[in-house]
């Protein structure tokens, strides 16, 4: 797709996770900041801010092979080129978070499949976060991407996560 559809096809999805009650009933939502040829997220992420929910956001810990949580609340100022050049909070700008503070989580993924199966980039730390989520705060993961990133079934491994709903510019498909 091109950087123009991208960004079209990303602002019919916010449009739809707005909507959404998953993240209508969160007072935190944990999101991703966008690279490449993701689903943008600057636009959600705004808008998170704009309705008076913390925004948190996931820094790679590499050596833990884990995401670190933390509060931001201006990604202008508070975020930078982190691991793989992908914008995460400056440390010493934000303040961390556990993820019993989440209540809704918005997840990137390279593909999915209809039963809520994600294809992530390999690193394995998107799965370690979300099958640590509490029964409820699984009940309110959301898989963000576009219709062509939707497979019939991803590989999936033993450790491999799902989401329970997944959003894209043309279904909010449930997969609870």
């Amino acid at each position: 797709m091109s950087a123009a559809e991208v960004d079209s096809r990303s602002q019919i999805i916010t449009a739809r996770v707005l909507q959404s009650w998953e993240y209508q009933q969160a007072g935190s939502v944990l999101l991703y900041a966008s690279f490449d040829h993701e689903v943008r997220t600057h636009d959600l992420m705004a808008a998170t801010l704009r309705h008076g929910k913390r925004l948190i956001l996931p820094r790679v810990n590499r050596p833990e092979h884990r995401l670190e949580l933390y509060y931001v609340t201006d990604p202008e100022a508070q975020l930078a080129p982190g691991v793989w050049d992908i914008p995460e909070p400056v440390v010493e700008l934000c303040r961390a978070t556990e993820l019993a503070d989440v209540e809704c989580v918005i997840a990137p993924g390279v593909g999915f499949d209809i039963h809520g199966g994600r294809l992530g980039y390999g690193g394995g730390y998107y799965d370690r976060l979300l099958n640590s989520l509490t029964p409820e705060q699984a009940r309110v993961s959301v898989g963000l991407c576009f219709e062509t990133q939707i497979v019939r079934e991803v590989p999936r491994g033993f450790f491999d996560a799902t989401v329970s709903i997944i959003c894209t510019e043309a279904n909010l498909i449930d997969n609870r």
